[in-house]
């Protein structure tokens, strides 16, 4: 793994768009990460179809989600284009690859890179990997972090999206979003010292 220029390291934690992500591979200018936590659950596909690029999941990565992320202030150039190997479980290359913004891990990566993805105990989330070109399933993650397979209509699965980030722009966006909360806090306390509050009081729950 390449040391980055930008000074980001695997197992770092960040925030981007108000969603918690984890730096999983660092590259010297970008950085690959995904979400801590589930977004949430949802079907691979409601049609039943394996295939990640023609995916209804693909489409929420793509579009909603990643709209959503910009929306709260994260950077649309920030995003990288990245390729997602759809090579299936079973050796089979029908699917080839597709190329995304916004993606799902696939098993190779995970079983790559495990050892910088915060485990989930309690949760089963989607990759992007087929299990067969011949059958509907896809391959996830359970709860204790094993491999397996589900059919991809299933809506009980969890969310993990998959971000490849430039990191020049990543670190001036985390230095911008540090400042501007160095700002609010700043002004909280003149609030609180016009009004003769203590400032822990402004912070307190509630408040």
């Amino acid at each position: 793994m390449t040391e980055n220029k930008h000074g980001f390291a695997p197992k770092q934690e960040i925030k981007i768009g108000g969603i918690a992500f984890t730096i999983i591979q660092t590259a010297e200018s970008w950085v690959k990460c995904i979400a801590s936590e589930c977004i949430g659950e949802r079907a691979f596909d409601a049609q039943n179809r394996n295939d990640f690029a023609a995916s209804d999941i693909r489409e929420f990565l793509n579009g909603e989600f990643l709209k959503r992320l910009i929306a709260e202030g994260a950077p649309e150039e920030m995003f990288e284009h990245f390729n997602v190997d759809l090579t299936a479980d079973d050796g089979l290359r029908d699917y080839g690859g597709d190329r995304v913004r916004v993606g799902l891990i696939t098993c190779d990566e995970y079983r790559l890179l495990r050892g910088n993805i915060p485990a989930l105990p309690d949760t089963w989330w989607w990759t992007a990997t087929p299990d067969s070109p011949k059958n509907p399933y896809v391959r996830d993650v359970y709860s204790g972090g094993t491999l397996n397979i589900d059919n991809a209509w299933d809506g009980n699965r969890g969310v993990r999206p998959l971000c490849v980030l430039k990191s020049e722009i990543l670190k001036s966006y985390l230095d911008g979003d540090m400042k501007k909360r160095a700002e609010a806090v700043d002004m909280m306390k003149h609030i609180a010292a016009a009004w003769n509050i203590q400032p822990e009081e402004v912070f307190e729950e509630g408040r």
